[in-house]
């Protein structure tokens, strides 16, 4: 099982070779695109986080920041910073550096207004660029591949067929020695118990069931019953009565293989294969996010409903088992297993078909987000109030 994938300094292996223009905070995102609007070949990684937010939050925002700018699809990372914001760009750009890439810090306030900022920034990107586009893909197995998957609007047919589906990539993936990233704390619940089984130990098993319950106490600490509710109205539209029943349909994502260990959010994956579980909630902009942060080079999205969003940094692949979304919505879809529905197609055949559409985009295919620009969006998750 091969795709090809751009070779990195640390020995991760990336699906696209992006000069990624990061912000330290929310307030130079104008600055981050208007940059990235000027030099092809540039992708902006705004947020809106960076600044006044309790403690935990800044460090977990700084280290997603980092793991970022780290991301095996980005050959270069350009940083640029307000310059009086509670995250240190000075750390942020020492952190990407340990990956072996270039990486260069600029800052408004010292540079003298966004005009000279965006000036500056478009001479070095500009720069990074010409010196990524003479790396080229090189053959690599599976094993070299971090995979990540979601599910939005979702509808009674994710669990029969798309998320099934994604079953058996992440079960082939995992045998061959590569990395698959299953998150969306409201997508366990449910199905905490059976996932806390299959963990490699009890220790994965416990930090698996302690996610849940997290999520429900601090549901509850603002009078919502996340367990016994439905929160969106498109899931209720689709059929799915709870974010329970929904949560056993997507635990299926996660097909038979054995949970290696929890990984928090703005951690990066290790690179010693298997099936991780990173906390993410279950809206895209911080849930895409968090498994690019980890590492994701490429992303399985499952949606009954049609979910058009991708991701600035990994290319997001999306799924469906809806035949009616499957025609109406095809312009944002990459691929339809409703033959799982209809009976002419095993879960096992639309797997390693899948699989094989992965393997495609890992090797440079782009998606449907990716064509129509459909990717700028994304956030960081924090958990405290805004300050």
């Amino acid at each position: 099982m091969k795709f090809m994938g751009y070779p990195r300094p640390n020995g991760r292996v990336g699906t696209r070779n992006y000069v990624g223009v990061l912000a330290a905070v929310g307030c130079v995102n104008e600055i981050v695109l208007s940059i990235c609007h000027q030099i092809k070949g540039t992708v902006p990684i705004t947020h809106q986080q960076g600044c006044l937010t309790v403690t935990s939050d800044l460090a977990e925002v700084q280290q997603a920041i980092i793991n970022l700018g780290k991301n095996p699809n980005l050959a270069a990372v350009l940083v640029v910073a307000l310059g009086c914001e509670s995250v240190f760009p000075e750390e942020i750009k020492a952190g990407i550096a340990e990956s072996g890439k270039p990486v260069e810090l600029i800052t408004m306030q010292e540079i003298g207004g966004s005009i000279k900022t965006i000036a500056q920034g478009c001479e070095i990107a500009e720069r990074m660029v010409l010196e990524a586009s003479e790396i080229h893909r090189e053959e690599f197995d599976a094993s070299k591949l971090i995979v990540g998957c979601k599910c939005g609007s979702s509808d009674a047919t994710s669990g029969l067929s798309s998320n099934l589906a994604v079953g058996e990539v992440c079960d082939l993936i995992t045998k061959e020695g590569g990395t698959f990233l299953f998150g969306e704390v409201c997508d366990i619940m449910g199905s905490e118990q059976i996932l806390a089984r299959r963990a490699a130990n009890k220790e994965v098993g416990q930090k698996i069931i302690d996610a849940v319950n997290g999520l429900i106490d601090r549901a509850a600490a603002v009078g919502a019953d996340v367990v016994g509710c439905q929160l969106t109205e498109g899931n209720k539209k689709g059929g799915l009565t709870t974010v329970a029943e929904k949560a056993i349909g997507a635990t299926a994502k996660s097909g038979t293989a054995t949970p290696q260990g929890f990984i928090n959010y703005g951690e990066a994956a290790p690179l010693n294969g298997g099936l991780w579980i990173i906390p993410t909630p279950g809206r895209g902009f911080e849930n895409l996010t968090g498994l690019a942060a980890a590492g994701a080079v490429v992303h399985l999205f499952t949606t009954g409903l049609g979910a058009p969003e991708g991701h600035p940094i990994m290319p997001v692949i999306k799924l469906t088992g809806n035949i009616n979304t499957w025609n109406k919505l095809n312009t944002h879809m990459d691929f339809n297993v409703s033959g799982i529905i209809d009976g002419t197609e095993t879960i096992k055949e639309a797997g390693k078909r899948l699989t094989a559409e992965l393997l495609k985009v890992a090797s440079g295919k782009l998606t449907k987000a990716e064509v129509l620009r459909y990717d700028e969006s994304m956030n960081i998750l924090t958990y405290g109030p805004v300050i």
